[in-house]
């Protein structure tokens, strides 16, 4: 827990912090980003302290995280249906999603890299109890003065290291967050929404929603989050569905 105490503040000096961020090949050309960590802020400990490993780079002041394997993490929901969404999206043949979660999701030869907004670890969106308790900061802090410093780190990183395209998981209401992440107040954004159909289980229709916002050089396409509940991606069909849709369309 400590090392989370120490991270956190230097994000509240304004200093670079990697804390919440999955990482992988930090030169890919395309970047996934979620939310925030899932799971209580002892878990994220363990998390770091037998998972995470790092790297250095010439471009960057901070070594770059990865992992090499997954750890006690090999049965992440989120992770499973993010490997089976990069297979299908790069059309990676002869592995299996549970292989590529361990050996390749976020390893520093991997084929994304793996933001996330926020940098604590929460059980779910709602719960802000360990955030008033062990890091004994105000949510209203958390979520606006303190991500205002998370968002000069974010634009250092996309500035420093050039993504092309960010896809961001996003549950619902949560859109905007992407784009005041990752962009300026006075960039001149192009917006997209695409409302499409998807064939689910039992043949039937299945509706989702698709942003894209860009600017310049750098695309942020905004998709249902991979997770259960209404709207969501939430069965392994719809992943690979909506991964083929994104191959077939935006990459």
């Amino acid at each position: 827990m400590e090392y989370i105490k120490t991270e956190f503040h230097k994000i509240e000096r304004g200093e670079p912090s990697f804390l919440g961020i999955d990482g992988g090949k930090i030169n890919s050309k395309i970047w996934f980003c979620g939310i925030e960590f899932g799971g209580t802020l002892k878990e994220m400990s363990k998390y770091y302290k037998n998972t995470t490993k790092y790297y250095d780079s010439d471009k960057f002041v901070l070594p770059i995280p990865y992992r090499a394997d997954a750890g006690n993490f090999e049965t992440s929901k989120y992770d499973l249906f993010l490997s089976e969404m990069i297979i299908n999206m790069f059309n990676i043949q002869n592995i299996s999603r549970s292989d590529y979660l361990k050996d390749n999701l976020y390893n520093k030869n991997s084929d994304i890299f793996k933001l996330n907004l926020y940098p604590l670890s929460k059980v779910n969106i709602s719960s802000n109890e360990e955030i008033n308790d062990i890091i004994k900061i105000p949510t209203d802090d958390y979520y606006n003065k303190y991500f205002e410093l998370r968002k000069v780190f974010l634009k250092s990183l996309i500035t420093t290291f050039k993504p092309k395209k960010i896809i961001c998981t996003s549950v619902k209401n949560s859109e905007l967050q992407f784009v005041e992440a990752f962009f300026g107040n006075k960039a001149q954004l192009n917006y997209e929404r695409r409302d499409i159909e998807l064939m689910g289980i039992n043949d039937k229709l299945k509706k989702f929603k698709i942003i894209e916002v860009s600017s310049n050089d750098l695309s942020l396409i905004i998709i249902p989050f991979p997770g259960m509940g209404k709207g969501n991606l939430n069965s392994y069909n719809d992943v690979i569905n909506m991964a083929n849709y994104l191959r077939d369309n935006y990459l």
